[in-house]
């Protein structure tokens, strides 16, 4: 990830402080945005974003779920930014896999996956790939949880029609 530049600005405890941050919440900001933006360098200039957001705001987190959810908050409305400036330039989609922590997410299952809406893609990735509760994701997305269910289970029926069959997660 291009956010090595940033760390050479750096010094001792705060940049102690973020290589904790970024070995924390790196992949899980770069996954969110592989899942949000065009490229796969759109994808790496709004999780750059991201941390550099975070290291001029410094926010105060309480507990490991609030940083969690702060970082995810984040790095959907920069991939937003982001993804309304690469329609301006014209970039081609993603037709990459999406690393996870086992491996990739490929083949139809990914293909599918990326045909989704935008808000169906977001909170499949928060219910099924985080494992955020429907209310967790809800307090990320600042929606009503019965907001996440419908589109949970919209995004299922889509997946259904999409793969040809059973998809319940």
């Amino acid at each position: 990830m291009a956010v090595e530049k940033m760390m050479e600005t750096l010094t001792g405890k705060d940049e102690r402080v973020m290589e904790d941050i970024l070995r924390k919440y790196g992949d899980m900001v770069y996954r969110v945005a592989l899942t949000h933006t065009p490229t796969r360098e759109d994808a790496e200039d709004a999780a750059q974003e991201v941390f550099l957001i975070y290291a001029r705001q410094r926010p105060e987190f309480h507990g490991g779920e609030h940083a969690k959810a702060w970082f995810l908050r984040v790095a959907i409305r920069v991939c937003g930014k982001l993804r309304l400036s690469a329609k301006r330039r014209g970039a081609s989609p993603l037709h990459e896999n999406i690393p996870s922590s086992g491996g990739t997410v490929g083949g139809d299952v990914w293909h599918a996956f990326m045909s989704l809406e935008k808000k169906y893609r977001t909170v499949v990735y928060l219910y099924y790939y985080e494992r955020y509760s429907v209310r967790e994701a809800a307090e990320a997305l600042d929606i009503t949880e019965f907001a996440v269910k419908k589109r949970l289970e919209r995004a299922r029926g889509k997946l259904r029609e999409i793969l040809g069959g059973d998809f319940d997660g």
